[in-house]
């Protein structure tokens, strides 16, 4: 089945992306396995679903094409059995990130993920999508730790989940063929992903927890050049004319700016308790659909975890 594919920005057009709708999976969840799994409680598996899909169904409002993972896999049995043991398949953004010219799967830290990765390239293969290369061990590198900043600037974040041989390793294959720049970030060592404290909404504007971002210089890298120099991630967002919607640490810790543009400038889904940040977009004129948090945020994920684009125009 193959498809058209390409991620020019985080903030165009969402055409496609690639899904997995939760199922039996979720019971592997249990109050021995959450650090395993990191799961803040087992979930009720029927409410927790029943979440998923007023997601989907938002997204699919705004002209989003969700491609589910058991879809694409569906004559794959020794793909769909795995599935049923890895309760962390839905949050797909994790297992790749999506360049121009194809996929690089991702080099998971969590023990319950190892593996995971290799599924998302199955499902590549079916869809005639090239994968670039691998985050292999002891690198360690999670999509929600990735992303774009304007079409020419990779930005990989430094943190829990990610060392410096999984940032290196993304850099090898992506600068000078997929971007021009590739930035370092190191954010606070408590924190899982930059998704969290992080997000690019349209090329000039961003939401922020700015704290995060005040500590480490950031190495930047140039194709073509053999040397990086420094610069604070802040300064460097100003220094675009980017502005920065700022998040509190409770919102940061609420997962509110976890969300997913589906039209350049114009729409978006998110949590709907992110009230004061969705209000914020409606201002400068977006729409903003809300869905419910309480029990799929237990997984620690929402939207923008839970979709892998694989078209953004």
């Amino acid at each position: 089945m193959p498809t058209t594919y390409g991620v020019q920005s985080a903030y165009g057009d969402l055409k496609q992306v690639l899904m997995h709708r939760p199922g039996v999976e979720l019971h592997m969840v249990r109050p021995n396995t959450l650090d395993e799994f990191h799961f803040d409680a087992p979930v009720d598996v029927a409410r927790f679903v029943a979440d998923y899909d007023v997601m989907v169904g938002k997204l699919q409002s705004h002209g989003v094409e969700t491609l589910m993972l058991t879809d694409v896999l569906a004559d794959d049995d020794d793909s769909l059995n795995y599935i049923r043991y890895r309760p962390n398949m839905t949050y797909t953004r994790d297992l790749a990130m999506m360049f121009r010219g194809g996929a690089v799967l991702m080099g998971m830290h969590l023990r319950g993920r190892w593996g995971d990765a290799h599924i998302l390239g199955r499902a590549f293969k079916r869809l005639g999508i090239p994968v670039l290369g691998a985050i292999e061990q002891p690198g360690f590198l999670e999509g929600g730790g990735v992303t774009l900043v304007g079409e020419e600037t990779a930005v990989a974040g430094l943190c829990s989940r990610a060392n410096e041989v999984g940032t290196r390793a993304l850099r090898d294959l992506v600068l000078g063929s997929q971007v021009k720049y590739f930035l370092e970030v190191p954010v606070p060592q408590d924190q899982i992903h930059i998704d969290g404290s992080f997000m690019m909404i349209n090329e000039k504007l961003c939401l922020i927890h700015k704290e995060s971002f005040e500590l480490f210089p950031c190495r930047l890298y140039e194709a073509g050049k053999s040397d990086h120099r420094h610069v604070m991630f802040l300064d460097y967002l100003a220094g675009l004319g980017i502005e920065m919607i700022p998040i509190t640490e409770q919102e940061r810790l609420d997962g509110h700016l976890n969300v997913v543009v589906t039209r350049r400038g114009k729409t978006a889904v998110g949590f709907a308790e992110a009230t004061r940040l969705m209000d914020e977009l409606r201002r400068r004129g977006w729409q903003v659909d809300g869905f419910p948090s309480e029990t799929l945020f237990l997984g620690n994920g929402g939207a923008h975890c839970m979709t892998c684009p694989i078209l953004v125009q």
